[in-house]
């Protein structure tokens, strides 16, 4: 498999953000006197330290029925430290944790996204800087070198359709195939596709990527928030299919009996989940013990019983095995990840039914 961001105002804010900066500090080098002790010395200090402090927050916007698994797994390995998830949808999850950040307050420890828009925050200072030892097994694009992220998994974007209305030799071989009259009115959309959106511009090229989009929006688009609950609208036969989704929501589904399957449409675009604790991190030992059970192989297994594409690179996943050979890519997150106002902004402006 190939693999391819009024001078009383300004005091009242300056005094609001000065402890921020400091307590950032302090738990940046809490963690770094981590990496210069012995692996079991270094893993001692570690648990004492999150036991003291005794609850890791993390939030996500991971399904709830995926994260328990993980926190569980967690809880039962390290007794007497809790890990409390709390599920923020979609890219809410960004404004919450810049809000926090503003008000000079962060209330989570770790924080799991798979909205790239969060690498838009780098240049606020909002990551912290964890090196866990467990991302040695990781390859060189599910990471940075300064250790503010890693990709702990990976969505395949897949385009989905109802195996009872859709005969299989009707279904989509390229992107152009979207545009045929066979699916005027009959094709979902997520709301907030802006991954994909972006993907595709690259792809194709920012000139004829708009293009197509705009031709893709003389298809009547239906527009629905939430892959999970499109997906499962096509498997009811509300719609013949959706334009993207996540390849593991289409298997799970599958598997339980639903008539679904996934377009054979190459290449396929990856679209990486990120890990990365905040930088003011009020449980900062217990949020990197969270980190480092999440990135080792025992977390990395667990995502896999929950139908998910680990990026650790000894684990498989039915989705790695299904597209063994085909060509899998992955896209300039960064790119994405820093306009992802601007790609959100030109998204609502040429699908103006998503807003």
């Amino acid at each position: 498999m190939n693999l391819r961001i009024l001078p009383v105002v300004w005091v009242a804010v300056g005094l609001l953000l000065t402890p921020l900066k400091s307590n950032a500090q302090s738990v940046d080098a809490k963690l770094a006197a981590l990496e210069k002790l012995p692996a079991a010395e270094r893993q001692q200090k570690l648990l004492e330290g999150a036991k003291a402090e005794s609850e890791a927050v993390i939030y996500a916007n991971m399904d709830v029925s995926a994260m328990k698994p993980l926190t569980d797994g967690f809880i039962k390995k390290f007794p007497g430290v809790k890990a409390t998830s709390v599920h923020i949808s979609g890219a809410a999850i960004i404004t919450r944790v810049e809000s926090e950040s503003r008000a000079g307050r962060s209330l989570s420890d770790v924080v799991l996204s798979g909205q790239l828009g969060v690498l838009a925050l780098l240049d606020r200072k909002i990551f912290g800087r964890y090196r866990s030892p467990e991302r040695e097994f990781y390859r060189d694009g599910s990471k940075d070198k300064e250790g503010l992220w890693t990709a702990y998994m990976n969505n395949v974007m897949v385009s989905v359709y109802n195996t009872r209305q859709v005969k299989k030799e009707e279904t989509p071989r390229t992107l152009e195939d979207l545009l045929k009259p066979r699916w005027k009115g009959k094709l979902a959309m997520d709301s907030q596709s802006y991954v994909w959106f972006g993907t595709i511009l690259q792809h194709l090229g920012e000139e004829a990527g708009l293009r197509f989009m705009r031709r893709l929006n003389e298809q009547n688009l239906s527009h629905q928030r939430g892959r999970r609950l499109m997906t499962q609208l096509v498997a009811a036969s509300e719609f013949d299919m959706a334009v993207e989704t996540n390849l593991n929501s289409v298997l799970s589904l599958s598997r339980q009996g639903a008539p679904l399957w996934f377009a054979t449409m190459p290449p396929f675009f990856l679209s990486p989940s990120l890990v990365f604790m905040t930088a003011n991190a009020p449980h900062p030992f217990a949020g990197a013990l969270f980190t480092d059970y999440l990135l080792s192989e025992e977390g990395q297994k667990i995502l896999v019983t929950t139908n998910r594409m680990p990026a650790h690179t000894k684990v498989k996943s039915p989705e790695s095995q299904l597209l063994e050979g085909q060509e899998v890519r992955m896209p300039d997150i960064f790119d994405i990840g820093r306009r992802y106002q601007a790609i959100g902004n030109r998204y609502r402006e040429i699908f103006p039914g998503a807003r």
